[in-house]
């Protein structure tokens, strides 16, 4: 891998690394915004639910029992309920606080809490008509079952519940409550700017470190590109001798092989040479050096120091033989009385 392609590599994880952090840093800002709402939603949740609770003690015990139709309860119980009602939403900051109570399949507000612009619209919001209840309302009365829901109108966001409760006759009513949620949208779009900024910050704060976490491996990545340098010149001159002993080596190889050749062939020639003069020696013995003899009688001293007659230490040492015979002057001094030349023909017929 060359220099370029790591110093690429090196970039990439770093990119990587960055992608990551801000990845994360993103996820918990967005994690921690919607814990953050959730709690908020909670806390309203128990408070919405602890007001509709409280509604059946701000009214007379049978009242369900009686709010029938339009006329079933008169205008002054209506007013004591909506001033109980309304002071109670005033005190605890919900928008609206209310009771619902179903007739032939249809809803009607049967204690709810009213402005005083709404008062100016009308006289009595007793059995008023919701023809827009949320179906979620709706499923909670024949379900028996509280609901939180969020909606919106033209007079803002809110979250609402709607809580199933029985009349002492065994009327089936809701039990309801709106809180005005727009603000706290505003506050958890405040809060996420916070937590993206606050995410910001520490981001820039660790740049720093990124830098010189950077520069440091820049560094060590040139001192490694030096040292691969370094070392890749090293490993060509090593190559280079490599080659060249190599080629030493098998010159070298290449004589003593030849030499070895020449010498197997010295060796076979010098084997047969030896061969021809050990069977040359074999047939010949040659008698050779001083030889101690006796200047008198002739005899010759051997090894052992024992004195032998000439032909006997002759024939001892050597392949030659000897057949006894008498020269002339001899002859005539041992036989003087002898015709010499009868002599010598009867020798030479006896050889």
């Amino acid at each position: 891998m060359t220099g370029k392609q790591k110093r690429g590599r090196y970039s990439l994880y770093l990119a990587l690394c960055l992608i990551f952090y801000v990845v994360v840093v993103l996820g918990y800002t967005s994690w921690s915004n919607h814990r953050h709402t959730h709690i908020v939603l909670g806390r309203i949740d128990q408070q919405l639910l602890l007001a509709v609770k409280a509604l059946k003690y701000m009214l007379a015990p049978d009242f369900h029992d009686r709010a029938i139709d339009k006329d079933s309860i008169f205008f002054a119980e209506e007013l004591r309920n909506r001033k109980a009602v309304t002071d109670y939403a005033d005190d605890t900051a919900f928008t609206y606080i209310y009771t619902l109570i179903e007739q032939d399949g249809k809803f009607y507000f049967s204690a709810p809490t009213v402005t005083e612009e709404e008062a100016k619209e009308r006289k009595s919001w007793y059995f008023y008509p919701y023809d827009d209840i949320p179906a979620e309302f709706v499923e909670a009365f024949r379900q028996k079952k509280s609901v939180f829901v969020n909606y919106s109108d033209q007079w803002g966001k809110f979250r609402s519940i709607a809580l199933p409760q029985t009349s002492p006759g065994g009327r089936t009513y809701l039990a309801c409550a709106d809180y005005k949620i727009t603000d706290m949208d505003a506050i958890m779009r405040r809060d996420l700017i916070i937590s993206i900024l606050t995410a910001i910050y520490f981001f820039l704060s660790s740049l720093p470190f990124i830098i010189i976490s950077r520069n440091f491996f820049r560094s060590y990545n040139a001192e490694l590109q030096e040292v691969n340098s370094e070392l890749t010149q090293h490993k060509m001159h090593l190559e280079e001798v490599v080659i060249e002993r190599t080629c030493k080596l098998q010159t070298a190889h290449d004589r003593l092989a030849s030499e070895l050749v020449e010498r197997r062939r010295i060796e076979a020639v010098l084997e047969e040479k030896k061969e021809k003069l050990e069977t040359t020696l074999a047939e010949v013995k040659t008698l050779s050096g001083f030889f101690p003899i006796c200047s008198s009688c002739k005899k010759i001293r051997d090894d052992k120091g024992y004195w032998k007659q000439i032909e006997i230490y002759i024939r001892e040492h050597s392949d030659a033989q000897f057949s006894h015979s008498v020269c002339p002057d001899c002859a005539k001094q041992l036989y003087p009385d002898l015709d010499l030349d009868d002599m010598l023909e009867g020798t030479l017929s006896k050889d």
